[in-house]
């Protein structure tokens, strides 16, 4: 007996059926993994970039006040009141000394994959996230009048 040879077109796109299926598998394992990569980054800086204005906004009420904070919280907690998961934590702190006030804002970061039960990381078989306590931290220092 002797081996078949394709000898036509349709001989040699029968040999490949399934192929591109398979390619398509095989990017979509790398693909995918990316997009959400891409995402939950987009979500952290938006996050933060909120955070971070909220604490802005708060100092520059204090200088307006003469270093008065109050109502520096609140105002902060209502800025960022639209951001998932618990209200972040704000510290209004006035330093008399170096006539500056320092706004804190610690946010509790929800991942946009998947939301963690209490207690857990969604990273926590990542070294790359070992570290992070799974907080965002923003501060604003201004000097007062």
């Amino acid at each position: 007996m002797t081996p078949k040879v394709p000898h036509g077109k349709n001989d040699s796109l029968a040999s490949q059926k399934g192929l591109v299926a398979v390619e398509m598998a095989l990017a979509l394992l790398v693909l995918v993994p990316l997009l959400l990569l891409l995402v939950e980054g987009a979500k952290a800086l938006g996050d933060y970039s909120s955070i971070l204005s909220a604490s802005r906004e708060a100092a520059r009420m204090v200088l307006r006040g003469n270093g008065d904070t109050t109502g520096a919280a609140a105002l902060a907690q209502s800025l960022t009141e639209d951001l998932d998961g618990p209200t972040p934590e704000v510290e209004v702190t006035v330093d008399e000394s170096a006539k500056t006030v320092t706004v804190k804002v610690d946010y509790e970061y929800q991942s946009f994959v998947a939301a963690p039960a209490e207690g857990e990381s969604v990273y926590e078989g990542l070294d790359l996230f070992s570290d992070w306590d799974g907080k965002l931290h923003a501060s604003t220092t201004m000097p007062l009048p």
